[in-house]
């Protein structure tokens, strides 16, 4: 549970330290919580919206912190096995990081994380019917993103904020 958790909060938060921190947190809250969990009820959209509000929680609090751009911690990478595969993955994440945030959302929690609709929906708080709208709409954007990407020369700029906080 604990890798699925990581991988919902690194798409979230697109920094793996603050998400491998944010999934601490949230287990710290679960289990102080766990009193208030319902026997029978499905675990992983109950953790799943534990992370999304610490995520929150933590853009409420620190939204105009600056951090380390992207291409600054790239320099200090090791070269990567397969070029072409990163430079793919890595146009995916930017586009992604272009979506609507419920659109991102919802395509991390269903395609990225494995959530059924039904499970997406409980953890994004809203009906199946909105997350497949979601997902689809936000797929369609991505195909464009990615077109886009391809055609021309020059990458997808990160967005400057997407928290959905005023300048």
């Amino acid at each position: 549970m604990v890798p699925q958790m990581r991988v919902f909060a690194r798409r979230l938060c697109r920094n793996d330290d603050l998400a491998d921190d944010i999934v601490q947190e949230a287990c710290l809250k679960a289990w102080a919580a766990r009193d208030r969990f319902i026997a029978g009820a499905p675990m992983r959209p109950w953790l799943f919206r534990i992370i999304r509000n610490a995520h929150i929680q933590h853009w409420r609090k620190a939204w105009r912190c600056a951090y380390l751009d992207p291409s600054d911690a790239e320099a200090c990478l090791i070269a990567p096995d397969n070029p072409e595969w990163t430079s793919d993955f890595q146009a995916m994440q930017q586009a992604l990081q272009h979506l609507p945030i419920k659109q991102r959302e919802a395509i991390v929690a269903v395609l990225a994380v494995g959530f059924s609709y039904e499970e997406a929906g409980q953890l994004l708080g809203c009906s199946e019917g909105t997350i497949k709208s979601r997902v689809s709409r936000g797929r369609e954007a991505l195909a464009g993103l990615m077109e886009g990407a391809t055609s021309r020369s020059d990458a997808l700029e990160p967005p400057p904020d997407n928290t959905g906080k005023a300048a």
